[in-house]
């Protein structure tokens, strides 16, 4: 018994020690740089709004929405520089609690293209804002025969000129019916690599202070 006591008291305090040692912080990049995909119609595009500045802003701000979705990373500067600091927040945390750390298992939803969306309105709301509607009829499937794209939905996208650039600063969904024939229907190219299940701090924010901190419970 007593040759074999040292040995107990050694690994006992080799256990003590290494309970002790904190685990290596894993390193985050960020913000993340990503390249824009082009995309590549199958139906192209027919509005005589699309090349109102309105409505390029607004389809810039949805393409980089697209793309956070898509990535799972709402860093990179196609969503972060077309869009208010609050905007941004507040699309991003939405994202992240609908999507993150489910119980079924499940990825993230990704689309193959951008939103199918027709303009149909724009709106000045004041000398530096304006509102753009869109019929919206966005399959999460990607199949868009006639019926569906005549059966969209209405959303609105507000901005606002700052300096040369117009930003979001807000939107919302509508259930209003429209029809949509006439938005371009496409596919990213090249496609987005597939998401696997998120937690919530796998998520990067658009700022940094909205990092995810697990409570030490989690």
């Amino acid at each position: 018994m007593k040759i074999g006591m040292p040995v107990v008291v050694v690994l006992a305090l080799a256990a003590t020690l290494s309970s002790c040692v904190a685990e290596p912080e894993v390193e985050r990049v960020w913000p993340t740089v990503y390249e824009t995909p082009d995309v590549v119609y199958s139906v192209e595009p027919v509005s005589d709004l699309d090349d109102n500045e309105w409505v390029k802003a607004a389809r810039t701000s949805l393409f980089g929405l697209g793309m956070a979705v898509n990535l799972g990373d709402f860093s990179i500067e196609q969503f972060t520089s077309t869009r208010d600091r609050e905007r941004a927040a507040e699309q991003f945390q939405t994202w992240r609690s609908e999507y993150t750390s489910t119980v079924d298992g499940q990825a993230p939803p990704q689309l193959e293209g951008p939103r199918v969306l027709l303009p149909l309105s724009v709106e000045i709301t004041g000398e530096h804002t304006a509102t753009v509607r869109f019929c919206s009829a966005t399959a999460e499937d990607g199949i868009y025969p006639p019926e569906v794209l005549a059966d969209g939905r209405e959303v609105a996208v507000l901005l606002k000129r700052e300096g040369s650039e117009i930003i979001e600063v807000g939107g919302y969904p509508s259930t209003m019916r429209c029809d949509a024939t006439g938005a371009g229907v496409g596919v990213y190219d090249p496609q987005f690599p597939p998401l696997e299940p998120m937690e919530a701090a796998d998520v990067s924010p658009p700022s940094e202070d909205l990092w995810y901190t697990p409570s030490p419970k989690e």
